[in-house]
């Protein structure tokens, strides 16, 4: 198996990695010669790093080698908008997938990972600016209302269940937008995503990890024990764990199952006191209900941070390199932007950034073996909702590598999505089709038009909305 579509160097960093990385220069060496392993995870973020400390906690005399192509934290864990939350409001989408009990389990299971990660954070000293204010789930326009009905109907009785409606005026207040009703999680959180990432780094050092950075992986071959080949070395492990995000599209029965689109992101100058009200509450995330969300928060430093999901497509096994960069369009996002907070108009944005998600074919994440190298196990598919997830995800991982017989292990997450996404160049040609209407659509609502029949008929090919 070959990986080398990994890119080598970091076209464009996040303000939240060139914030970290300014007050933490402890970079690790790249690996330089042959080792050997018990196991071997390729990728610095979240998943890669929470398997590796999961995996030292189970058994500290394990020999874990962690290897980063670029720095720990460059990719989605380092990019994203720094939303810390769980699967509850993809209930219907999980019991679908692993049966109602199994749903219940899982759901619970990212809502403890969410306390796991903020104890975490206070017992190991990272400072990942996190906010405990909640996620809001709305509605903007009349054809959003009620875009949560069915996960609420799902969850009515599920005990554990933290999401709660919030009638127009609460909405707008914690919005600070001119919102239709919600849904509110109270036990979401947001963070500054970069910080917690290079903090489990620190940590996972600490514990003992080999941590190389700068190491892309060119190559696999588990015919005897796992071999991964990087540019200047080997590691030779009895098991390797791939926490390489939307970089797993490299893998042929996983690129089946994802889409790989991309989640523009801007973030402003810090706003004057007379402006810090524009977003609503201090610190609650919300996303609206357009089939191409628009999400928005503060900062910890007083900033506004707005992005736009779906905005990109990704081609083939090199898609997710493709949208890792620059925002191509700023002056849309930013367009975008002062639409939707007008009182906003005068703040300057500091910067623009676009990151690959790999929304899987039913919007759930995956842990799984890799076929044909049943010691060599991947972890994928958050479709944007990664950053509590993946703290279970490592768990999951942890027990695959080490082959122990748990409730990790036995997850319904264990297996791939049911389904399949039509091979290149159909699906992208398709995919452009389908993303072009959904965006003529997310317009016309908006402006109180109606959306024509062609473009209505268009947006049912969406494969992530079958589930």
């Amino acid at each position: 198996m070959h990986l080398n579509s990994f890119p080598t160097a970091a076209s464009q960093s996040s303000p939240w990695l060139s914030e970290t990385l300014a007050t933490d220069t402890s970079l690790s060496s790249p690996l330089m010669s042959a080792t050997t392993a018990d196991v071997c995870i390729v990728g610095g973020g979240y998943t890669g790093l929470w398997t590796a400390i999961e995996l030292k906690n189970r058994d500290p005399s394990l020999d874990v080698v962690l290897l980063e192509a670029r720095v720990c934290g460059s990719g989605a864990s380092g990019t994203n908008a720094g939303f810390l939350m769980n699967l509850w409001p993809k209930f219907p989408a999980l019991v679908a997938h692993v049966g109602r009990a199994e749903a219940i389990r899982i759901a619970q299971a990212t809502s403890d990972a969410i306390e796991h990660i903020i104890a975490f954070c206070s017992e190991h000293h990272i400072d990942a600016k996190i906010s405990r204010n909640g996620w809001l789930w709305t509605s903007t326009t009349e054809d959003q209302d009620g875009a949560w009905n069915d996960t609420l109907d799902a969850i009515a009785d599920a005990e554990g269940n933290p999401l709660r409606t919030v009638d127009r005026d609460a909405a707008t207040e914690l919005s600070g937008q001119a919102t239709r009703g919600g849904v509110l999680d109270p036990t979401a959180a947001t963070l500054q995503p970069a910080a917690l990432a290079r903090g489990l780094r620190r940590v996972a050092i600490e514990m003992g990890v080999r941590v190389f950075e700068n190491t892309p992986v060119t190559g696999i071959d588990s015919s005897d024990q796992v071999s991964i080949e990087t540019i200047e070395g080997k590691v030779t492990s009895r098991s390797a764990v791939l926490a390489i995000n939307a970089w797993a599209s490299a893998i042929p029965e996983i690129r089946r199952r994802l889409v790989l689109t991309a989640s523009d992101n801007l973030v402003t100058t810090p706003l004057a006191e007379a402006q810090l009200g524009a977003l609503g509450t201090d610190g609650v995330g919300t996303s609206d209900s357009r089939r191409l969300l628009n999400y928005w928060r503060s900062t910890s430093n007083g900033a506004a941070l707005f992005g736009k999901g779906g905005v990109g497509l990704g081609y083939g096994h090199r898609g997710a390199s493709a949208l890792y960069g620059a925002a191509p369009r700023p002056r849309d996002l930013e367009r975008q932007f002062r639409a939707t907070f007008p009182d906003l108009a005068d703040v300057p944005i500091a910067a623009t950034w676009r990151a690959p998600v790999e929304y899987s074919i039913n919007s759930l994440p995956f842990f799984v073996p890799v076929s044909g190298q049943p010691r060599v196990f991947v972890g994928s598919g958050y479709s944007g909702d990664g950053v509590g997830p993946a703290c279970l995800g490592g768990r999951i991982l942890a027990s695959l590598a080490l082959g122990t017989d748990d409730e990790w292990s036995r997850s319904g997450l264990t297996r791939l999505p049911r389904g399949w996404l039509p091979p290149e160049p159909i699906r992208f040609v398709c995919g452009q089709l389908v993303r072009a209407a959904l965006t003529r659509a997310d317009n016309a609502r908006s402006s109180g038009k109606q959306v024509d029949l062609v473009t209505a008929a268009i947006t049912k090919l969406d494969p992530t909305s079958w589930v």
